[in-house]
């Protein structure tokens, strides 16, 4: 334990490094699986923040689908520009969030997932296995082309060795394959198919929303194209897509700055340490301490008393400028 709150203190400070080096509030967004609770979470770390942008450190393995919407909706309710930083893996879900921010820095070592929701299923075993939504469709798929393969084999073959007409040959080939594959189709599950089916589509309606809302300069066709890409055209749910191929989906990324490069690094190994065991959602604020030290320095100031000040204020509100004072300047511009 003493541990791990060790590499949280370390991600909190690499949090504010990062913040002091853009001039822009950092959002750290580390989840083990996203869920709806990491919407609260958001909310509350958020509350009171009148900025006009926010860099958002997204580092998680995915989870709900729906979930992320709602998150990447907050944080475009709150925010005109939304930059998504990622120094590692900000997959599946997590991949989401990232499509409704206007920029992506991602590290050499980040990277996004395909979009295809998982699932926990229990086995005959019964303990739960996490699949991905295109593992029913793509089975029966593999299998048509199978039976289809298995079928046009028999027949050239039969045709070849045996001298029968081509109708005869086809239907003795047609009943082997019959035989061979009845017992594989009779396992699938329909409900299965159709559940898988409805996720992946949902997942579809929600990406190109996000896409299509905050990302303007894209229309609805190309907004189509590089969702499906996103869900169907990767062979496994735990593909890397590295800035190379983030670039070549036309998504808004680009590599770190030479003064961010280092904290990117830093972040990464850092991220790699902390693991998936844990959440770290929270504003980078200022350093441990420094909120005390800046109000022992307004008390000393000329006009200050205990409790308010002669101008009628309020601890709360020596708080707030404690907080300025120990973080320096913390006005936003555009990037």
């Amino acid at each position: 334990m003493a541990e791990t709150t060790g590499i949280k203190d370390q991600l909190r400070k690499l949090g504010r490094d990062w913040a002091k080096a853009r001039e822009i509030p950092c959002l750290l967004f580390v989840s083990r699986s996203i869920v709806t609770a990491d919407l609260l979470a958001v909310r509350r770390a958020l509350e009171g923040m009148e900025e006009e942008c926010l860099d958002v450190l997204v580092a998680s393995p995915g989870g709900d689908i729906a979930a992320a919407y709602l998150i990447a909706r907050e944080l475009r309710r709150r925010f005109e520009r939304v930059t998504a930083i990622v120094p590692f893996r900000a997959k599946s879900a997590a991949t989401l969030i990232c499509l409704g921010c206007d920029e992506i820095v991602m590290g050499s070592l980040g990277e996004l997932g395909p979009l295809d929701e998982q699932v926990n299923e229990k086995q005959a075993a019964d303990f739960p296995l996490n699949t991905s939504r295109l593992v029913p469709s793509t089975s029966l798929a593999q299998l048509q082309q199978a039976a289809v393969d298995t079928f046009e084999s028999v027949a050239g073959r039969i045709l070849e060795k045996s001298g029968m007409r081509p109708f005869d040959a086809c239907t003795k080939a047609a009943e082997l394959t019959t035989n061979l594959y009845a017992t594989l189709y009779a396992q699938i599950d329909p409900n299965r198919l159709g559940e898988s089916a409805r996720a992946l589509e949902t997942g579809s309606e929600y990406a190109v929303r996000i896409l299509r809302r905050y990302r303007p300069e894209i229309d609805l066709d190309q907004a189509k194209q590089i969702v499906h890409r996103l869900v169907h055209g990767y062979p496994s749910h735990g593909f890397v897509i590295d800035l190379e191929e983030a670039q070549d989906l036309t998504l808004p990324v680009r590599p770190g700055k030479e003064a961010e490069t280092p904290i990117l690094e830093e972040l990464a190994m850092a991220l790699i340490e902390f693991g998936i065991e844990e959440d770290l959602i929270e504003m980078a604020g200022p350093p441990p301490g420094a909120i005390e030290s800046a109000q022992a320095v307004l008390k000393r100031m000329p006009g200050q008393t205990r409790g308010r000040s002669r101008k009628g204020a309020r601890p709360s509100d020596l708080k707030k400028r404690s907080t300025a004072v120990s973080s320096g300047s913390n006005r936003v511009g555009r990037t």
